[in-house]
């Protein structure tokens, strides 16, 4: 998937065509088409035909997104924007953890029954934010 990851990206960018676009075209959050073009989710067969005549891709790159993924890539410590995202969980992890808990109880935030969105918000000075939003089903630990 690597080599398809890197024709996918740079059709993309050659033909100037946002994220927000395929998603459009596949009816998919943005968030999620993102994570399947960069090889860490999978679009259905159909949708990756949708995006290979979209992009202009070959056939194996198209294949490629419909393929299930290993996810195995990260964290890539070198990459900033990763690196910050690591680092907040490292900075509040333990306090949401004890907020979770409190909240909810012994369990876990699913990663699987989820949803991730991101926004471009303003903030209190007028300056750009960057806005995640993390949603997903709490489980439960189980007793026996």
């Amino acid at each position: 998937m690597n080599d398809a990851k890197t024709v996918i990206k740079a059709k993309r960018l050659t033909k100037n065509v946002k994220i927000a676009e395929v998603a459009k075209a596949v009816k998919k959050s943005p968030t999620f088409v993102a994570a399947a073009l960069t090889g860490n989710h999978r679009l259905t067969p159909e949708e990756a035909a949708t995006v290979g005549k979209l992009l202009d891709l070959d056939q194996e790159s198209t294949v490629s997104l419909s393929q299930f993924p290993v996810r195995a890539d990260f964290p890539n410590m070198s990459d900033p924007f990763k690196y910050r995202l690591l680092e907040v969980i490292g900075v509040y992890g333990d306090a949401l953890r004890e907020m979770a808990n409190e909240m909810f109880g012994d369990g876990i935030m699913s990663a699987i029954d989820f949803s991730l969105d991101m926004e471009k918000v303003k903030g209190s000075q007028g300056e750009d934010r960057c806005k995640i939003t993390l949603n997903g089903k709490w489980l439960e630990y189980k007793t026996f």
